[in-house]
């Protein structure tokens, strides 16, 4: 019986130290975990940054930028309806009529006087009709505010 009972303190000391045992395996496990942990983070780092790719291998980084651009571009760029194709066509005929004329300083210069003609034309065919209209009855037309007649100091 006292056999008995020297196995059962042996093995209630075994538990003990087996569970002190495993604590301490577990705390080594976590730091052996979470040293992998960072080790795979700085690999990644490394891994992931462009600056080193591009200073090892700078031919083709650039090789790769480019084409980038070049499919970045192609997605970018709207396509023309046929709307927009007919309407091109249709300014490319008007500038080619207009003998050289560019719509610049020159073209802009016309315009202006275009416009500035007209004006004076209508004003003037406003001020002698109305004129030949008052000039027969007698009255001359309202000086002041809007009016294209200039107030004088004899009426």
């Amino acid at each position: 019986m006292a056999e008995r009972e020297f196995l059962s303190n042996e093995k209630e000391a075994d538990v003990e130290r087996s569970s002190e045992d495993i604590r301490q395996n577990i705390a080594k496990q976590k730091e052996n975990i979470s040293q992998k942990v960072d080790q795979i983070g700085e690999r990644i780092k490394e891994k992931l940054d462009w600056r080193e790719y591009v200073k090892d291998y700078p031919c083709l980084a650039l090789g790769v930028a480019a084409g980038l651009g070049y499919i970045g571009s192609r997605v970018l760029i709207p396509r023309t309806t046929p709307m927009e194709r007919i309407m091109d066509s249709i300014a490319g005929d008007v500038r080619g009529s207009l003998n050289g004329l560019s719509a610049g300083p020159g073209l802009i210069k016309l315009t202006l006087l275009g416009i500035a003609t007209k004006s004076a034309a209508g004003w003037i065919k406003n001020a002698t009709s109305t004129e030949a209209v008052d000039g027969a009855a007698g009255q001359r037309p309202p000086a002041g505010h809007g009016s294209t007649v200039r107030p004088s100091a004899g009426y």
